[in-house]
């Protein structure tokens, strides 16, 4: 590839100081975010786009999957194992929405019931997180894309952001990296792997809405065999094995899962792109099959789609703990314990057709420690959110929004905690950390 030489050689502005900046403003920097200004900590937000809510909104992803956990083997009563924050933001969802859709989606209560899928609404989504951080103090920047970390002897002195009116710095005392792909751990000197034995991630999937479908019409095989024999005859080129399709507040709406995007790099600009258009490709294929083949949507229209892919993994930090496969399949315990999860192991394949799953029953879960969100070799930086320090199979169980709150809460805690004590984020004691969640209401 051909190079040019580029380097920043203007006087930057700082535009804002704080005791910690959360980088990224999807579920993670939610947590992060909320956590550490209710620690007491001056927190700046950055995010890229115009809204909160990462996956949720600008992602389209509906439903929040199930991380609930049975406490009683002889009850049937099931609690969330993402507490507080994930609750609050399907409540504070809730609140947007009319009583009568409330009640018909089981109260979308989050703490003890069975109803646990829960349906986003991607606009409320956006304003139920942006209700949350302002109400807890923190300041948020959109339209800020991280471009650059200034670093001096693994310490991060400033974040450098690129703006519609040119670069920006924002400096703090500790960083949070919530930008789902690990950026700024990347930027700042720490490593991070990426994909799994195939050397590839899992595939992206661009999710979309289809309105006016009469539901009562829909044949039972059209999502297996019809949809089978539509890409056996070359009408649809998606590799996905069915159609994954979700409910939505609107009976006469579907929510779409079922792009899939393989052997492309959610951190390669080149690969994003040719994945966006691909994905756009096979959403057109889809529903023109739709419309002309399948009793029930001979009216049926797009009537959304996600402002980006939807990036299910990309890169996992190397941090001061690494974990894998083992922690799902024994359920493992920590006592420095910052995540409780019993998702499934879910990976889509890689690389073609399939996916693999593996679960654990609903009595049962695994922990993820402190050390999983650290990243070696920078002194002010913790992860909150998806791309800790764990193997693919693991990353596939924890990756999901509800646990990537709880990550990013965690990242929250600490940062704060570091800054109230002096001690450096690879330094704290992971114990006094889940003490400290736990005092916030978290689930541990």
């Amino acid at each position: 590839m051909k190079t040019i030489k580029f380097r920043i050689d203007e006087d930057i502005p700082v535009v804002a100081e704080a005791d910690v900046l959360v980088v990224g403003g999807g579920p993670g920097g939610l947590g992060a975010a909320v956590m550490a200004a209710r620690m007491g900590a001056t927190v700046v937000l950055a995010e890229r786009f115009g809204q909160l809510g990462g996956m949720a909104s600008a992602g389209e992803v509906s439903p929040f999957m199930w991380n609930h956990w049975r406490p009683d083997p002889n009850r049937t009563e099931l609690v969330a194992l993402d507490k507080p924050i994930y609750g609050e933001w399907i409540r504070r969802m809730a609140a947007y929405l009319p009583p009568e859709t409330v009640e018909a989606n089981g109260g979308l209560r989050s703490e003890a019931d069975t109803n646990f899928s829960h349906i986003i609404s991607k606009e409320y989504a956006a304003l139920a997180a942006e209700d949350l951080c302002l109400e807890a103090g923190v300041k948020i920047l959109y339209h800020f894309e991280l471009v650059k970390a200034i670093v001096e002897d693994g310490v991060i002195q400033a974040a450098v952001f690129a703006t519609k009116s040119g670069f920006a710095a924002i400096r703090a005392a500790n960083y949070i990296d919530a930008t789902g792909d690990a950026d700024l751990t990347v930027l700042a000197g720490g490593r991070a792997d990426i994909g799994g034995p195939s050397g590839y991630c899992q595939p992206m999937t661009l999710c979309f809405k289809m309105s006016n479908i009469d539901q009562s019409r829909l044949p039972e095989d059209w999502r297996t065999k019809r949809y089978e024999a539509a890409v056996a005859a070359g009408k649809i080129h998606c590799p996905r094995e069915n159609i994954l399709c979700f409910a939505t507040f609107d009976d006469d709406t579907l929510h779409f899962n079922t792009t899939r995007i393989v052997k492309r790099s959610p951190v390669d600009a080149l690969d994003l792109n040719e994945a966006e258009l691909e994905a756009h490709r096979q959403m057109r294929e889809i529903a023109r099959w739709l419309i002309a083949e399948v009793p029930g949507f001979e009216h049926a229209r797009i009537s959304s789609s996600a402002a980006r892919i939807g990036v299910r993994e990309s890169r996992r930090i190397r941090g001061i703990r690494r974990l894998g496969r083992e922690v799902f399949t024994e359920r493992r315990k920590f006592p420095d314990a910052v995540l409780r999860c019993n998702y499934t192991i879910d990976i889509h394949n890689p690389t073609g057709t399939g996916t693999e799953i593996e679960s654990m029953p609903n009595t049962e879960y695994f922990e993820i420690p402190y050390g999983c969100i650290v990243p070696e070799g920078v002194k002010n930086l913790v992860v909150g959110g998806r791309p800790i320090s764990v193997d693919q199979a693991l990353h596939s169980s924890c990756r999901v929004m509800p646990p990537a709150i709880s990550l990013g809460q965690a990242a929250g805690v600490a940062a704060a905690m570091s800054c109230q004590s002096g001690t450096a984020l690879p330094d704290l004691d992971g114990v006094k950390v889940r003490g400290q969640l736990r005092a916030l209401g978290a689930n541990l």
